[in-house]
Order: C-alpha cells, then structure tokens, then sequence
C-alpha cells in the first residue's frame, strides 16, 4: 500500500487502536451497522487537526468563503469587492433546481421574491432541503447512472447491476449517511445490504448484483466502478497492463484492490494472456492501523473493502464525496476531472477541500449538513460573471480555480423535462418526474440522458449538439411537452398581451418579463389576442353499452340499464366486500391528448352493494408504471396503485349517490396526461361493492386562434439558453 502524504500519517499509538476497532468491525457484530457508526467514531477521533479557517476581513462567518476569499486574495485574483450576490430571482431559480431539480413554481417564486425579511435566503434554503422526496428524486438519477442502475436484468444478453433506483431514493430522503450508502452497497453483512438476485440469461443462471464478480473481467470492471465512483480514481486502464498515463497504477496494484471483491486473490492477466502469477489482495491507499493480509472468504473481504473504502483516515473517501458535491452546485470541483485523482495534479483549494473533508467525517458523513453549508455560502450565491468564470483544460490540469462566480452549467435532462412540467402544470408530480420513465426517447437522449446504462458515469455532457438543437426545433415530444397546460389556460385568461407575457415569464424563468419582453409580447400576440375562446368540443366514447374495441383482459359483464347514458347497457364491476375488482381494456385505437381535453366517465354506484371507492385509469402505451400513471378516484382510497395525491392516483371528490347516473369529469392535466400523448387502455376499478360504468370517453375541445402564437412564446423561453442552464 501507498502512503499518501503526511496529513494523513498517525502516531503509533493511535495506529494501534485503530487496528483493534477495525478488528472488531469485522466479527460480524449483531448489529453490524451500529458497530460501524461506533468505528467511525473512534476513527475519525484520529484525524489530525484540519486547516484553520482564515481569519479574513470581510468574508464574512461561512468557513468556505473565508478560505476563498483567502486564497483570491493572496493570488491577487479578487478583483473588487468579494463575491457580488446574485439577484433573488436567480437565487430561487438556482436553489430550486440544485436542490429538488426542477424551477419553482410561479407561486413559490413570487412569494420569495415578496419576502422582505432579513434572513429569507437560509429560510428558503432549510425550506427546500426540507422537502426530502424531491430532494431524493432529484440525487436519484445521479446515483442510477453511477451505479449503472437497470431496470431489467439483462442488457444484450449481458447481465446487469439491476435496479437500485428504490434503494437510492429511500437512502437520500432519509439522508442516511454517506459511508453507510456506500457500506450498504458493498457489504453483504450490512442490514440493508440488497442481496444478489440471479436471471437466466441464454439458459444460464447469471448474478444480477451491484457487486458483479463471476468472471475475472466482471471483477476488475467491479473494482474499477468502485474506484472511479467513491475513491475518485480512475484504475480502469491498470486491469491488463500498467497504466499508460499514470505512474501511481502499475497493474498488480490495481489487481491488488480487485481482489478484495472476488474470494480469492486474482492471476495477473496481461493483454489477455495468462501469467500463472497470483496477486495478493490489497487496499491500495494507505489507512494507518489496519490490518494488511485479505480475509479468505468473498464475504469477509467484502465486508472488509467496504469498511476500508469508508474509514474516516482513508485519504480518498470524504475527499472524492466533498468533490463531488462541490462540483455538483459550483460547476467544477477542486480536483478535476472528478473521477481521476493524481498525486501530480494538486487540487485547486485544498485547504479548503481539507477542511471540508475532515467536517464531513467529523459531522457523521452527513451530506446534507454539507451541502446547506454550501448554499448559505456567498460563494455559491454569487452572481454569475463571466469573466470570472473557472474553466477546466485538460492540456492544465494543474490550473487554479478560485470559484469567484459559479460556472454555467446546462440542466440535466430531468431537470429540464421536470422544470417544463412544473411551469406548464405549476406542480411538481412526483410520479411524472423524468428519472421515472424507462424508455427511452429522441428527447431525452437529445438532452443528455443515457439510452441505456451499461458502464459508470458520474457526469453527463453539458455541450450542446446538433440532434439537441434539431429536437427542440423539431420534435415531437417537445412540442407537445410546451402544447399546453394549466399555464396556457391561465396566460390565455389574461386581460391583455402584456400581463400574458408576465404570467408566462414568471412560471418559465421565475422572474417578471422586462419592459421590452413585454412589447415583443404584445406584437407577437397582438393580432390573435381577440380570439381565446376554445373551439366547439367533440365527445369520443370508448365504452358506450358494449365491450369496447381492442384486445380485452379478463370478463366483461354487462346489464341491461334503459336509464344508461347509452341508453341500453352498461359494464358493471363488481367486488367482494373488503376486495376490489377491475375491468380494463388495452390496445384501443389510440386518442391523442389535446391541452383542453376532459376525461369522461358515467358511473352509478349500486344502492344494494354500494362501492366504497371507484377509480378509473388510463394507459398512456409508455413503460412507465406499465403506462398505467394516470388514476383518479372518487371515496375511500382502498385501491392502491400509484402514489396518493399524485398524478397516478388524484382523488377527485367523493363516491357519487348511489343509484344516480353521475357524470364524472377529469381534466388531463390532472391525471398527468401532457398534450400529444396517446391514451391506448382504460381501466375501470371498484372496491368494497359495485357500480356500473357508461359512457367512458373524452371530450375534445379545438384551441383558439390566440393559442398558436402564445406556444410560440413558450417555446422560444423553454428553448433559450436563460432556461436550459443553470448559472
């Protein structure tokens, strides 16, 4: 093993005692957690002092802008007074899309701006942090792609890591802590460690597992996700021979740590050829007191890497976590690129990296401790500036950044598709969020989301492209996502072009529209702006006293029923008392989905055996909840699919009187359902009684002349650069 430096060397004496707490870490104690919590305590009473913060003049009490302003000023590169804040307006902009990854909405925006209190900027800040969901919503997709997270098991005949998606969101709206994240992942002792599920794959039996170690090469990949995701350090390149750019990786030190994922020690294999030579396996780095020789057992090494890799005096954990977290909200991190590492490429700050490290370990790996210490900083609320604006070469690594404005940072995929929902829809819907859906489209690719996950990337391109620049000026999707919404209604309800402008402005870049905004508004509107009334509506009926058209599932039942909308039958859905029952329909010729459409549907309930809660889903054909993330329910809320209060089960009102033919009506936008999606199935669902269904359908309604060239409007603000980047 390597010593890294003397910051991270100990006394004998306190080697000693670390030796005998990671001894005891790995009896398999009866609670194997609680017993790592106790070791992080006893090991991070080890560390050496951190940096001190600066006692810098007007930087004020934030340890982080003390060590930047620091450190611009002895670099000379603090060229006025430190760090101009940003506006409000792009404060709440910027919060809410680091923090739960979309913009707020208009509302949320308006009553920040309003705000006149001294301290509102932390109040907005413990506010957003505090909403745990979206925040672990938002982290979820970052994770999926750095554990090469699958939805399915086997990826071209090749097995996956399968799907942690679940496993992440939980650990992140806990906040559990970072080393016990990790702990989680790698060790097969931990409580919440996910054990290994097996899929046969060409009629051989395959791991499905973050931990892949069947083969050699699955091993060595193993390791060097590991590396590259929590130590920062990219090994791939040392798996067949000695790392060509990079002295600190000859082979047999990376094959070394990869024996620690296998249960047994590996044979040095060279560009594919056999060396009958067997390396032992070994940390990499140097971690003062424990011991050196590998367990025997595959769960015993496991379980020994994980606690290693997350050891408080490991000298690459904290500092690869607090890069990343530094990186994700500032643009860059201290040491760059992210996932490389090297002794001979010092990071930019590291007194500050240091400091942070060491209260990060200090604090019990508590992310989000950290990561409020960084939005309260002036550092982070900066105002963008150009010129002052770090940039990474990689020709110069070694270049300072000093992080007097924050960088220009492109939103991931789903933090744009988030954030057009929330201005078209002004809700944040938990069960519609981007990271969700599993296919994938022309969009979403076009925007930087991986088709597929099949190796570690823990950052996505922020350069544009021209298939990017062709989807938003072409594609379908897109325009439906912009077509229309709560935001259209309200912005088409307006008195005048102008106020129109401001209300479509404040839901799309949280800001009001400027004078000369508001002018262009009312040229480009002006001509239509007499024409907002909607058009004449058309009703479409998918069920109407007879089994509807498409490949059915399970029986339908019909009753003769003279007073039915259809005046003949109608399906009736029946269950047993504390059950529930559902007659559903997939394969219909497809219904596109227009702005203004309303979901129909006649229900009356039976007054001899009257249902305790009646639903109604749609299928959208997409693989996102089995297309099936459309729901809304009337009563008790027994039936439980989708999330509750959500878009894929809203409760629109109570159970209808019983014994009455009631209309029930659901505009689309209720249910989720976006302009230009297609609805291809329809459910019909009942719990504890029965009711019988007519009348099933949608009403159309053709848009006014006003609206063509209001969604102009919207597609030049969702399609600027002020909204498809964050700064």
């Amino acid at each position: 093993m390597r010593r890294a430096g003397p910051l991270w060397r100990l006394a004998a004496c306190g080697a000693v005692l670390a030796s005998d707490v990671v001894a005891r870490a790995h009896t398999d104690p009866p609670n194997p957690e609680e017993a790592m919590v106790s070791r992080r305590r006893e090991r991070a009473a080890l560390l050496p002092a951190p940096p001190p913060v600066p006692d810098e003049p007007g930087a004020g009490p934030n340890p982080i802008d003390r060590f930047i302003v620091a450190r611009a000023r002895r670099d000379g590169e603090l060229p006025r007074e430190p760090l101009p804040p940003c506006d409000d307006a792009a404060f709440v902009r910027r919060v809410y899309l680091d923090v739960i990854g979309a913009i707020p909405t208009a509302a949320e925006a308006a009553r920040f701006l309003g705000d006149a209190r001294p301290d509102k900027r932390e109040r907005l800040i413990d506010e957003v942090l505090a909403r745990d969901a979206d925040y672990a919503d938002h982290w979820t997709p970052f994770w999926e792609d750095a554990l090469v997270s699958s939805p399915v098991g086997d990826n071209g005949g090749m097995p996956t890591h399968g799907d942690y998606s679940g496993f992440i969101r939980r650990a992140f709206a806990e906040n559990r802590a970072y080393d016990l994240f990790v702990a989680d992942l790698i060790d097969p002792t931990m409580p919440r460690h996910k054990p290994a599920a097996t899929n046969t794959i060409l009629g051989v039996p395959k791991r499905v597992h973050y931990i892949l170690n069947e083969t050699h090469t699955d091993t060595l990949q193993t390791a060097a996700g590991v590396a590259q995701v929590f130590l920062g350090t990219a090994m791939k390149c040392a798996s067949c021979h000695n790392h060509f750019e990079n002295r600190e990786w000859p082979q047999d030190r990376f094959l070394a740590f990869a024996g620690l994922f296998a249960g047994h020690d590996l044979e040095a294999i060279r560009c594919e050829q056999p060396s009958g030579r067997v390396v032992a396996a070994a940390f990499p780095f140097e971690v003062p007191g424990v011991p050196r020789e590998a367990p025997a057992s595959e769960r015993e090494r496991l379980s020994r890497v994980a606690h290693l890799i997350t050891d408080p005096l490991n000298p690459r954990f904290a500092r690869s976590a607090i890069n990343r977290v530094w990186k994700r909200y500032l643009g860059l991190g201290f040491i760059e690129p992210a996932d490389d590492f090297r002794e001979e490429w010092p990071p930019s700050q590291r007194e500050l990296l240091d400091w942070l490290s060491h209260d990060l370990v200090t604090h019990g790996y508590d992310l989000k401790r950290t990561i409020r210490l960084i939005l309260m900083s002036r550092t982070y609320q900066a105002r963008y500036d150009p010129a002052l604006e770090d940039h990474f070469d990689l020709a110069s690594p070694a270049d300072p950044r000093w992080f007097l404005s924050p960088s220009l940072r492109r939103l991931t995929a789903e933090q744009a598709l988030d954030s057009i929902r929330v201005a078209m829809t002004q809700r944040l819907e938990p069960s519609q969020r981007a990271y969700r859906r599993v296919e994938s489209t022309a969009l979403s690719r076009a925007l930087g989301k991986p088709a597929a996950r099949n190796d570690v990337s823990t950052s996505r391109s922020d350069e544009p492209a021209i298939l990017q620049g062709l989807e938003l000026l072409n594609g379908g999707e897109y325009a439906a996502l912009v077509g229309g919404g709560a935001l259209l209604r309200e912005a088409l309800a307006a008195p005048t072009p102008e106020a129109a402008a401001e209300v479509v402005y404040r839901a799309v870049l949280s800001r009001p529209a400027t004078e000369g905004e508001r002018a262009l508004a009312r040229e480009a509107l002006g001509e239509a702006w007499a024409t907002r009334e909607a058009g004449a509506a058309t009703e479409v009926r998918w069920i109407d006293g007879a089994a509807p058209a498409g490949r059915r599932v399970g029986a339908w039942e019909f009753v003769e029923s003279g007073d039915a909308p259809s005046g003949s039958r109608a399906n009736v859905v029946r269950s047993a008392r504390d059950g529930q029952a559902q007659n559903y329909v997939l394969g219909m010729p497809g219904v596109v989905v227009g702005p203004e459409d309303v979901l129909v549907a006649h229900v009356r309930v039976d007054p001899s055996d009257p249902a305790a809660e009646v639903m109604v889903q749609w299928n959208d054909g997409t693989g996102r909840d089995g297309g099936w993330a459309h729901r809304a329910y009337w009563g008790e809320d027994r039936i439980g699919y989708g999330e509750a209060g959500t878009a894929s089960r809203r409760r629109m009102g109570d159970v209808p009187r019983a014994g009455e033919w009631v209309r029930l009506e659901v505009p689309v936008a209720a249910v989720g359902l976006e302009p230009g999606q297609t609805i291809v199935g329809v459910s019909l669902d009942v719990a504890g009684g029965s009711a019988e269904f007519d009348g099933v359908g949608i009403v159309a309604r053709a848009e006014p002349a006003a609206a063509g060239p209001l969604r102009d409007l919207l597609w030049a603000l969702f399609t600027s650069a002020e909204f498809q980047y964050a700064r």
